[in-house]
């Protein structure tokens, strides 16, 4: 129960804190045009373009998705990231079925939902408006992998340039694929990226429960 109440708090946090800004922006320049939600992108996923461009994605992301790019990581730098605390996924290793629930709540709605209104809803449509759809995809890629350094260093985990260049560059090249599945794919929609995104945290959540990483 305790677990469950600790992803409600996490989600809500991250829910206040990621839209924050982007509701400002609205309120302050969009709220006569169009809802915040729609100005956002929650709204309903066309698909661009031929279905081929869609599979051609799904066949480049998994790839990436199952590429494990831990093996470029010392084992000694894995063992102290499994063992701390401010890793938020090790609060579910070896718990099995319990952690479904609250892996639920905080990887859609604490990663997925909050951590995509920021980026793909906000960031990523004002830098596309600004600069052009490639470019701003990938200025929002950038930001979003640098985001997940500054994460660490704000949990005072010692893990060395080589690791936060890693992570960098996984977690920039995550936010251009769901940036591009978007805004190049679909119509602007993040109900896409949110999915996506929320997904590949769980899986990862349940590997880890079930004690398969």
């Amino acid at each position: 129960m305790q677990l469950i109440l600790n992803s409600i708090s996490t989600a809500a946090v991250n829910l206040l804190v990621f839209s924050a800004i982007p509701f400002l922006w609205w309120f302050f320049r969009h709220r006569k045009e169009t809802s915040f939600f729609r100005w956002l992108g929650f709204i309903k996923p066309k698909l661009n373009g031929k279905w081929w461009t869609l599979v051609v994605f799904a066949i480049i992301y998994y790839f990436f998705y199952t590429f494990d790019f831990t093996r470029w990581i010392p084992q000694e730098t894995m063992d102290y990231l499994e063992n701390s605390g401010s890793v938020s996924v090790n609060a579910f290793a070896g718990i099995g079925a319990a952690a479904i629930l609250p892996a639920l709540i905080e990887n859609f709605i604490a990663n997925g939902v909050a951590e995509e209104i920021l980026y793909r809803g906000f960031l990523c449509k004002l830098f596309c408006h600004k600069l052009g759809t490639v470019k701003g995809i990938l200025l929002q890629a950038a930001l979003f992998g640098l985001m997940h350094n500054a994460l660490y260093l704000l949990a005072g985990l010692q893990v060395g340039l080589w690791y936060h260049t890693l992570m960098f560059l996984f977690t920039g090249m995550a936010a251009l694929l769901l940036g591009w599945l978007n805004e190049k794919i679909y119509n602007g929609s993040i109900l896409p990226s949110i999915l996506l995104h929320g997904a590949g945290n769980f899986i990862s959540s349940m590997l880890t429960a079930f004690s398969f990483l």
